[in-house]
């Protein structure tokens, strides 16, 4: 810096001075200049803080949320609308046994998913997988459907499917097998099914068997066909309901296919990866063909007894004659049209014969000349 130049205070050093002298003018004022409010900003600035007096402490209003209004009640009050369909569901009326192997209890859930708006209705389930009617040392299906049907649990309507585990040896007594499909296999078999069936025919519970459908397997259908021929066979002739499967889940070729429409006619998958069992849509499609005999049974088991005719119809009562104070009766309206006549009979003399011409009648020209060829009144054919 030269002498000549003038000497420059860096920003800084201004607001430095400027602050000391703004810090003195503000301690050498008076009181009441003191409240300016430069002042009171730089006191604010650099001053203790002081506690409020307790008289000028106020409580800082606290904010909560509302309480959201109560959930209507599940259940309205009696007497209020909608209070009948919202009240508690009467229980169940009306009672579906469903027996057989795994493929059985997946007819169940559809079962179960049919009648799922009807409350009257509930689905038993029996079914046990890897059963059959070949193993009954592994599990007895004619043992259990006796102790189902003497037990305390009451069953309106029993639906069984069974025979995907039966291709299999028939065990006997000693050790002895049989093969499969054979006729002593069939034979015995046959009587299995039938025992079975005569167990719900004895109790008056209406029995539906429900026959097998195609698989993928070659094998296990050509064993499924004969199964389903014996049980629609001896089922059918102690009085239970057979309902055929195969068709609703083959093509048009009578072969397997994974896939085919569903209840609403869309095309989507309906059996398992395994070939046999069928999958959740699959069980619900099984189920539409079951449904309609089950409801069946059903509005007939619910429907209100009718009143009795009596045997002996009541003689009509003729009318009081009217006293003398009571207005005599209006008379019967007329008919519409009297007596019919027809124009078209033959006369009926009050004899009951054929109206004569009366004594004395002398017939006219029309009636006693001949008639010409080729007049009106002339009816004779025309010669060749």
């Amino acid at each position: 810096m030269t002498s000549g130049s003038p000497r420059t205070t860096p920003p800084r050093g201004r607001l430095l001075v400027l602050f000391l002298a703004l810090a003195c003018f503000a301690g050498s004022a008076p009181p009441a200049a003191a409240q300016n409010p430069i002042g009171d900003f730089f006191g604010s600035l650099f001053a203790p803080r002081r506690a409020a007096p307790p008289e000028e402490r106020r409580a800082r209003p606290i904010h909560r949320p509302r309480p959201k209004p109560a959930a209507a009640s599940k259940s309205a009050a009696p007497g209020t609308p909608g209070a009948e369909a919202q009240g508690p569901k009467p229980p169940p009326s009306f009672f579906i046994a469903v027996l057989g192997d795994s493929q059985a209890n997946m007819l169940a859930q559809g079962l179960a998913e049919a009648f799922a708006d009807d409350p009257r209705v509930a689905i038993i389930n029996k079914a046990k997988e890897d059963t059959g009617l070949v193993r009954d040392d592994f599990y007895d299906w004619r043992a259990a459907a006796k102790a189902l049907l003497d037990g305390p649990q009451h069953i309106d309507v029993a639906v069984i499917q069974i025979g995907i585990n039966d291709d299999q040896k028939l065990r006997l007594g000693g050790g002895d097998t049989l093969e499969p499909l054979s006729k002593p296999f069939n034979d015995i078999y046959a009587k299995r099914v039938e025992e079975i069936a005569a167990a719900f025919h004895d109790k008056n519970v209406p029995l539906i068997w429900v026959g097998l459908p195609i698989m993928r397997s070659q094998t296990l259908s050509n064993a499924a066909l004969v199964f389903n021929d014996i049980d629609r066979q001896y089922a059918e002739a102690q009085g239970a309901h057979y309902v055929d499967l195969w068709e609703a889940f083959s093509d048009e070729n009578s072969l397997y296919r994974a896939s085919g429409p569903d209840i609403n006619g869309v095309i989507v998958r309906l059996r398992a990866a395994d070939g046999v069992h069928f999958n959740k849509i699959g069980a619900r499609k099984a189920a539409h063909f079951v449904e309609p005999e089950i409801r069946k049974i059903l509005e007939a088991a619910l429907k209100p007894p009718e009143t009795p005719a009596s045997a002996t119809p009541e003689a009509p009562t003729q009318p009081a004659p009217p006293t003398e104070n009571e207005a005599p009766a209006a008379p019967a309206p007329k008919p519409i049209a009297g007596k019919v006549e027809s124009l078209t009979d033959a006369a009926i003399s009050p004899g009951g014969t054929l109206a004569a011409p009366p004594e004395g009648h002398r017939p006219t020209a029309s009636e006693s000349a001949p008639a010409q060829p080729g007049r009106a009144d002339d009816f004779s054919w025309p010669a060749k």
